[in-house]
């Protein structure tokens, strides 16, 4: 090319450049993230750092932003590498979270490149984690086209450190195990945490595992156990299912909370209730609504929760609410005896389903299991997302479990489902067994129920 035409072409680029009007950054006021800050009350457009403040319940420095945030999308505007206390405008309870996006290339096919991200939202309960994969890729990006894109299936293999955990959960939502919260919380080398996708390993970042860490042993409430009693109730020896659902259905409850719905139910005549830690989380502040299988609405406080085991214990407010059903504090379940699960599956209330216990189980062979202490009755009547908390009983209606999880993967085994055993609830509790001076021994079932 000719050097003078060349030099007017330059000289010709560089007056574009020098005479482009240079254009400010615009941010979204109208986002939880940016709506409340000076730069969207005052000077709008001039674009500062997000600002931690000191949380005076956990003494974190945390961002504050409503719950209902939209955060499983491609690009979401939400802080990473921050603990970000989240209130919600449901019911007013507060959870902590960290969020995190972490992406790897899979460079197997040079003439299809993928990208797979993984974007993961952390708590002290439970891990949402969601998948984006871009094909067509270069080694210097991607094309902003997404081929594949959802909730991470179950189960869901996470890795910290040199141990592996395996979560089933429901809709990329996982509840995450005791003991890996307590070897998050106690580590002082952030490397090392991941989650697997189709094979492949996606590392978190280490800033992400240092603000769990500190989340975790910051924000995570120590509970008292409450002083609860029991009183034997009266059984019938013969019961048809009829007889059982038309009985202990009043007595079990839907369970409402920003976290979703799970089910309830009464132990005793003091308006105590037991449910999954699960369906209302650990940190839950506000009232939780209840729904009685008459469709009256009461309210009920957290009085107790247990990480170790996934169960919680409510309290309801006020006096009118439905008496307890039987407990069987007495004898755990054997494989091939008859059982019942009344609940909520995905909000359908009244719901029962029918199986025998499969087998009987102790948790600590299920390792990277929510549940590490208590026995677990496996049964093959159906447990859906919803039927959470509510109860697994016998042939003669009396509660022998808290059904808490399905043991399933996506399109995959079916039938695979546990309930923490009622009777190491109760221990776990310090409940004490039902005073029974002046009750006939002979009239007393297996359960500790009276016979009639």
């Amino acid at each position: 090319m000719n050097k003078t035409i060349f030099s007017i072409l330059l000289l010709f680029v560089t007056q574009i450049f020098i005479t482009q009007p240079s254009k400010a950054l615009e941010i979204n006021c109208n986002s939880p993230v940016h709506k409340n800050k000076p730069r969207c009350k005052g000077e709008a457009g001039k674009p500062k750092k997000e600002e931690t403040t000191l949380d005076p319940e956990t003494g974190l420095m945390v961002i504050e932003m409503e719950s209902d945030i939209e955060w499983a999308e491609q690009n979401p505007k939400i802080p990473y590498n921050n603990i970000v206390k989240l209130t919600s405008s449901f019911d007013g309870s507060v959870d902590y979270a960290v969020f995190d996006r972490d992406y790897k290339k899979d460079f197997s096919n040079s003439y299809n490149i993928k990208e797979y991200t993984i974007l993961t939202k952390w708590t002290a309960d439970y891990v949402h984690a969601i998948y984006f994969v871009k094909e067509g890729c270069s080694y210097f990006g991607c094309p902003n086209i997404i081929s594949d894109e959802g909730n991470l299936s179950s189960p869901l293999e996470i890795k910290f450190k040199d141990k592996n955990f395996t979560l089933y959960g429901d809709d990329g939502r996982f509840t995450l195990p005791n003991d890996f919260i307590n070897l998050v919380k106690n580590t002082k080398d952030y490397k090392g945490l991941a989650i697997r996708k189709n094979n492949r390993f996606v590392p978190m970042g280490e800033v992400t595992v240092e603000k769990l860490s500190q989340l975790y042993s910051k924000a995570i409430r120590k509970w008292e156990i409450p002083k609860i009693s029991l009183n034997p109730s009266e059984v019938k020896n013969e019961s048809s299912i009829k007889e059982i659902a038309g009985k202990s259905l009043p007595k079990v409850v839907t369970v409402k909370s920003s976290r979703g719905q799970g089910t309830g139910f009464f132990i005793n005549n003091d308006g105590l209730l037991i449910t999954n830690r699960h369906v209302i989380g650990s940190g839950t502040k506000g009232k939780i609504q209840i729904e009685t299988a008459t469709g009256a609405k009461l309210f009920a406080n957290v009085i107790f929760v247990s990480r170790e085991d996934d169960f919680a214990v409510l309290k309801i407010i006020g006096d009118n609410y439905p008496g307890s059903i039987p407990i069987c504090y007495s004898s755990y379940p054997v494989p091939g005896e008859e059982v019942i699960a009344l609940g909520s599956p995905r909000g359908l209330t009244n719901t029962i389903t029918r199986g025998i216990v499969s087998a009987f189980r102790q948790s600590g062979n299920f390792e990277g299991y929510a549940t590490s202490g208590a026995s677990l009755i496996q049964t093959d009547a159906a447990i859906n997302p919803g039927n959470s908390g509510g109860p697994l009983l016998n042939s003669r209606g009396e509660v022998i479990g808290i059904n808490t999880f399905a043991r399933t993967t996506t399109g995959g085994t079916q039938g695979l489902n546990f309930a923490v055993s009622i009777i190491d609830i109760l221990q776990q509790l310090n409940v004490e067994r039902p005073d029974l001076s002046g009750i006939n021994d002979s009239s007393l079932n297996e359960c500790g129920n009276i016979a009639v």
